[in-house]
């Protein structure tokens, strides 16, 4: 689907809930801060998100690019602007709870430097291990990691996602394995593929369905992914191991609670779209849509489970 005919989509669907402005707000473009180049999953993610709020209050917004320190510098900079609904910020988990745990440079606060406006997408998380090593099921993996004193796990850097979910995995699970960071996803995956390391828990797992070389053996999300019906969820095998990512739009703090409502009521209307769902689908990610208070309490209890990994397992990038 094209951008025009997308933003039409996601116009029509939310047509219903778009409210006149309130004292005189939104009067000229709102600047949608995004903390990564473009063209990557947060910023598409943003460009919609942008669109549907434009639609509704009736003035453009600007994305503006602002990449850096994985996420950090764009972060940084929307944190301490006007409060006035005139800037808003794309962030996800990685910006708004990792990196203010792992990275003691940042200078902005997750929860007193940002108001949630609503999350729109989650990233489900899967388990995957080297075909060749004959692991056919999780009981399988737990076996195999508590055997094998050498296994190795990939990841997208330290810090990453991918590192937060395999180190969460093994305190529950009693196993341990040696992390091997790279540059990237994809380069952990290649990894993975040619037994340079034994398995990987990361989104892009997902991009290996039907592959005769990984088998995927769980998805660590509430309810199986419509993408991959056949693979089962960790709680369907017994093991209580919900963890994702997610991605959503936030103001500073103290923004007028009327400018954040009306701007999550457009994404909730965005999200609820047929176009919307198909388009997170295709990028092998779930809608979800959580309101301003919802998203501030994701925050929240994400800041605490991801503090009782970092500690335990001593992630830091310092």
């Amino acid at each position: 689907m094209n951008s025009k005919l997308f933003a039409a989509a996601i116009a029509a669907a939310i047509s219903a809930q778009a409210a006149l402005a309130a004292d005189g707000w939104p009067d000229k473009p709102i600047t949608m801060i995004v903390p990564y180049n473009p063209g990557g999953t947060t910023d598409l993610l943003a460009r919609m998100a942008a669109d549907a709020i434009s639609a509704a209050v009736g003035q453009p917004v600007v994305v503006e690019n602002k990449p850096g320190a994985g996420g950090v510098v764009g972060a940084t900079i929307a944190a301490p602007a006007q409060n006035d609904g005139y800037t808003i910020f794309f962030g996800n988990n990685a910006t708004n709870v990792v990196q203010p745990l792992i990275n003691k440079a940042v200078q902005y606060d997750p929860v007193e430097s940002f108001d949630g406006i609503a999350t729109t997408a989650n990233a489900a998380t899967f388990i995957g291990v080297n075909a060749g090593l004959g692991i056919e099921d999780l009981d399988g993996l737990v076996a195999y990691l508590k055997e094998n004193g050498t296994t190795k796990y990939g990841t997208a850097g330290v810090g990453s996602m991918g590192q937060f979910t395999a180190e969460y995995f093994m305190m529950e699970t009693g196993t341990d394995a040696t992390h091997i960071p790279y540059q990237g996803s994809n380069n952990a995956m290649a990894a993975v593929l040619s037994n340079e390391v034994q398995f990987m828990i990361d989104p892009v797992v997902l991009t290996q369905a039907g592959s005769d070389k990984i088998k995927i053996l769980a998805a660590m999300i509430p309810e199986r992914h419509p993408n991959l019906p056949d693979v089962p969820t960790t709680a369907e095998l017994g093991y209580d191991l919900t963890l994702s990512g997610w991605f959503g739009v936030f103001a500073p703090e103290g923004t007028d609670p009327d400018a954040i409502a009306q701007m999550s009521a457009a994404l909730e209307g965005m999200v609820e779209s047929e176009a919307y769902r198909d388009q997170t689908l295709k990028m092998g990610l779930l809608p979800e849509y959580r309101d301003a208070a919802a998203t501030d309490a994701v925050v929240a209890a994400d800041l605490e489970t991801f503090a009782a990994i970092r500690d335990a397992s001593g992630i830091s990038v310092d």
